[in-house]
């Protein structure tokens, strides 16, 4: 099943913060008008969400839409540390939006999570000349990441190494000619155990994540106006314009041509 995003958020925050619990912790009950993120990093406590009441652990994520009526408290035995971010989501037409994102999801405790939220929380404190730029473009990261580990059901920080630095070869280098014996010989490894490993990561051949990254970029060029159809296959590494023309339509489902940014008269 294909999960569709909205690129197009932009979030803008009220309030932000690393909260260790006291044993009188609790949040009256009250209907908010922001999406309120909040990733439980130690103990436990019950929040009641629209009259439902859940209980929160460690590793928890809670993403509690606009216009719930909420409330909590601590369980004083097991006292709860969590980052919370309380923001407003607007998509391009000013239209006040919710995360996809279900109302309670467990994802674990994760290292490079709890820094972005370091970070966030750090920066809104502080409070330096352009914090508020700072503070949302970390939001957005974690939004991202929050997408991969809930929607898209992967962790991009288990990826194998190896498979990272082909990838990394294969973006800096896509418009020579990459071939599957040059990266597995970059990695160290033989032909098909590479190529078996780099499709169990991506889920797509070495030759078939090229291609892609290929036309991704043509795609971008074509957009932007910075190149004829020609150009574009010329830079992304194709001397065959025909061949180009061919994988370009078969990935994004229409010819090169249509692709190219209208210009005024």
């Amino acid at each position: 099943m294909s999960v569709e995003i909205n690129d197009f958020l932009v979030p803008d925050i009220g309030y932000l913060i690393y909260r260790k619990c006291t044993p009188t912790w609790e949040i009256a009950k009250n209907e908010i008008s922001f999406c309120d993120i909040t990733y439980v990093i130690e103990g436990r406590g019950i929040y009641i969400i629209n009259g439902v009441q859940y209980e929160v652990k460690r590793g928890d994520l809670l993403c509690i839409p606009h216009g719930s009526v909420r409330m909590a408290h601590c369980i004083v035995d097991d006292l709860m540390n969590v980052y919370s971010a309380n923001f407003k989501l607007y998509d391009m037409n000013g239209h006040q939006a919710n995360l996809p994102l279900p109302l309670l999801t467990h994802i674990g405790v994760k290292s490079d999570l709890i820094g972005l939220f370091r970070e966030l929380s750090n920066a809104w404190v502080r409070k330096e000349i352009g914090y508020r730029t700072k503070t949302r473009g970390l939001l957005l990261v974690i939004m991202h990441r929050l997408y991969e580990l809930i929607l898209l059901k992967k962790d991009p920080t288990r990826s194998d190494y190896r498979v990272k630095k082909a990838i990394n070869y294969i973006s800096e280098n896509y418009t020579s000619n990459v071939t599957v014996k040059e990266l597995s010989n970059l990695v160290g490894l033989n032909t098909v155990y590479f190529g078996a490993l780099f499709k169990n990561e991506t889920g797509m051949l070495v030759n078939q994540y090229l291609t892609q990254t290929r036309i991704n970029h043509a795609e971008d060029m074509l957009q932007n106006g910075e190149c004829n159809v020609t150009e574009a296959a010329d830079r992304c590494g194709y001397s065959d314009l025909s061949h180009f023309r061919k994988q370009f339509k078969m990935i994004k489902g229409y010819s090169p041509s249509q692709c190219l940014r209208h210009q005024p008269d």
